[in-house]
């Protein structure tokens, strides 16, 4: 992994800039996955928690990078924990960007109350690695209780955002869609707390979907102005996944579109860490997109 060199000829592969033949997939521009990109993908570290107490297993990847994890038994104690160490982590670097893009001393109470946030979720994450049969009730709804109150946070500062009452660089629709995740968490939670572990593939592809879709425009607005093959593209994800009728596209094409917007944040995030792609995007932000890309696959599959 550290041995990879990119250059913007490896970058513009992604998306079918430069395209190198096969068969085309579901958005119609990117006709074959790149081998960088494919020895990028494989290098993303991947763990499952098994049920039993603190078990994971790292199944690729720099250790220097965060791991994506997934459940490897099918029961509520392993979902609990993979759930718990994914999402605790994703909420906790929502505080983060939130306190990035509240600069100003206007601000200064809300912000506080993302930084709280922020520990709060770092608290939460450093203990899912315990969870157990005879606790994960209990520490689900523990966590269940905090998401729902930063979910109300979420939405709050949304309306104050569009109502012009505060002044931040955060956008109303991200806001919304962090609340989402918020309270998709949560239920996921509480449905385990019922020993309820399935995956329904109408509401996985809706939701990834709208998740995906949105990425793709949050990376379009973040690229420098510059950037025009790479808005293109970002933009046509964006397009492919917000499309009505997406829900109901068949299975095979739905995994080739998610698949591909891997790719795309995969070779992209490492462009921003090498400094080969301009743009406004924290390298945190790049692998928080790239790893929810990792967790739709896992439960596109899963259906």
């Amino acid at each position: 992994m550290n041995d990879i060199r990119l250059t913007r000829r490896d970058l513009l592969k992604v998306g079918g800039v430069l395209a190198l033949g096969g068969c085309a997939t579901a958005t119609g521009i990117n006709p074959a996955v790149p081998p960088l990109a494919k020895v990028i993908q494989e290098g993303s570290q991947v763990r499952t928690t098994s049920a039993a107490a603190g078990a994971s297993m790292p199944l690729s990847g720099d250790p220097g990078d965060k791991p994506t994890y997934v459940a490897e038994a099918s029961d509520p104690v392993a979902f609990s924990r993979a759930d718990n160490l994914f999402w605790n982590d994703i909420m906790m670097e929502h505080a983060l960007f939130f306190t990035m893009l509240m600069p100003g001393p206007e601000n200064d109470a809300l912000r506080k109350q993302a930084e709280d946030f922020q520990r709060l979720f770092a608290g939460q994450l450093q203990q899912s690695s315990a969870i157990r049969a005879d606790n994960y009730v209990a520490f689900n709804q523990r966590t269940i209780d905090s998401v729902k109150r930063f979910s109300d946070y979420k939405k709050q500062a949304r309306q104050q955002q569009l109502g012009g009452k505060i002044r931040t660089l955060v956008w109303p629709l991200f806001f919304e869609h962090t609340a989402r995740e918020a309270d998709r968490f949560a239920q996921r939670l509480a449905l385990y707390n019922r020993r309820e572990i399935g995956f329904d593939r109408g509401e996985v592809v809706d939701f990834w979907a709208k998740t995906m879709g949105e990425h793709s425009g949050f990376i379009a607005h973040l690229l420098d102005p510059d950037e025009k093959l790479l808005i293109d593209q970002a933009t046509k994800l964006e397009k492919t996944f917000r499309s009505q009728g997406f829900r109901d596209v068949p299975g095979d094409a739905v995994m080739k579109a998610a698949t591909e917007i891997l790719d795309f944040k995969t070779v992209g995030e490492k462009g921003i860490k090498a400094g080969k792609i301009k743009s406004i995007i924290h390298p945190a932000l790049a692998s928080h997109v790239r790893r929810e890309a990792v967790k739709f696959i896992d439960e596109l599959k899963r259906t």
